[in-house]
């Protein structure tokens, strides 16, 4: 499935079925992003396993978050069915 979007400085789109889903841990500030791979990386969600917006609870569970993100990355190459 083709997905346009709407960067600055970015033209084009990207293809769902050839493109890779990549999990990126920002460590700096305990974020973990999921991401289309083209030339660039596209963000799409973000992985918050916190209810409050408090550093010392997204530096807690940082790491799982990571795990997750990872999992969900590995899980989407192995599927065959991609839109």
């Amino acid at each position: 499935m083709e997905i346009k979007q709407k960067f600055d400085s970015v033209d084009g789109s990207f293809e769902t079925s050839t493109g890779r889903i990549v999990c990126v841990p920002n460590k700096k500030y305990s974020e973990v992003s999921l991401c289309f791979r083209e030339n660039m990386n596209i963000p799409f969600a973000k992985i918050k396993l916190h209810s409050e917006n408090l550093a010392k609870d997204a530096d807690e569970v940082f790491e799982d978050a990571v795990k997750l993100g990872m999992e969900i990355e590995r899980r989407w190459h192995l599927s065959p069915n991609k839109l």
